[in-house]
């Protein structure tokens, strides 16, 4: 059922963009996503719709198709409220509020092939860019472990276009805790570094494991330098000193997947 919005004052309005916050996304549990593309890979995706947003630019017909079969309270508005909720400046007409899910390390207990784990890295932009690299390489999945940017943070969301949906993440995981259960559960541990290194092009991948991509500025730490059973680095011919971490997690993604499918032929 559509029902129709037209007040800035509206409490139902004020309480989605409060998901804007990182406080209000802890306390509730929800969080945004904007964009036909990305509302409609979430409607579709088994995850929990609480509500959609829409303003004229939307036909009530494509809504309509997005939650049939399903009890979704939708909104029509005008695009002032849709600018009101949304995190961009120049936001397409509609929004939505999804129920996060809380997914375990457990979950992938039972997985073989690259899972990749994120230690310390704060910019929004690069940890979604880097899970949407993640599932198109079709990793295992993604471990944030502790400070790294918020999943649910409006910029990781729109930066992963809709991946989020796709592949397994899990969130706020202790550096001890992940090396204990890469241990316990046979996943390899690697860690990005040129210190005593091994170039990534000449390794042999096996059948499960976990690289480490560390700090934009910093690099990995030290705890999970000390825990790595190797250290990899991608070479480089030009004359750049660095990778941006997003980019070098897509090198890295490509090439063990593609190493890890050679394998098993």
């Amino acid at each position: 059922m559509i029902k129709d919005i037209i007040s800035l004052q509206n409490s139902i309005v004020k309480e989605a963009a409060e998901l804007n916050l990182k406080k209000y996304r802890s306390q509730r549990g929800e969080f945004l996503v904007e964009g036909v593309r990305a509302v409609q890979e979430a409607t579709t995706s088994g995850w929990e719709v609480t509500s959609i947003f829409f303003d004229d630019s939307i036909p009530a017909a494509k809504i309509a198709t997005m939650v049939k079969n399903s009890v979704v309270p939708c909104y029509h508005v005008s695009h002032v409220i849709i600018e009101r909720i949304a995190d961009t400046k120049n936001p397409q007409g509609i929004v939505a509020i999804i129920k996060a899910r809380k997914d375990k390390l457990a979950d992938l207990a039972e997985q073989k092939g690259l899972i990749l784990v994120l230690d310390e890295v704060r910019d929004p932009g690069n940890v979604g860019t880097i899970i949407r690299a993640a599932d198109a390489a079709g990793a295992a999945g993604v471990i944030l472990l502790n400070a790294c940017a918020d999943l649910y943070s409006p910029k990781v969301v729109r930066s992963a276009m809709g991946s989020i949906f796709h592949v397994p993440i899990i969130t706020d995981v202790e550096k001890k805790s992940f090396c204990e259960w890469c241990s316990r559960e046979k996943w390899e541990l690697w860690v990005t570094s040129l210190d005593n290194g091994v170039n990534i092009y000449e390794i042999d991948w096996t059948e499960k494991v976990a690289v480490v991509m560390g700090n934009e500025a910093n690099g990995a730490s030290e705890e999970m330098l000390r825990a790595a059973k190797k250290n990899v680095y991608i070479p480089m011919g030009g004359k750049a000193e660095s990778l941006n971490v997003a980019i070098a997690a897509g090198v890295f993604l490509f090439e063990g997947v593609h190493k890890q499918a050679l394998a098993t032929k």
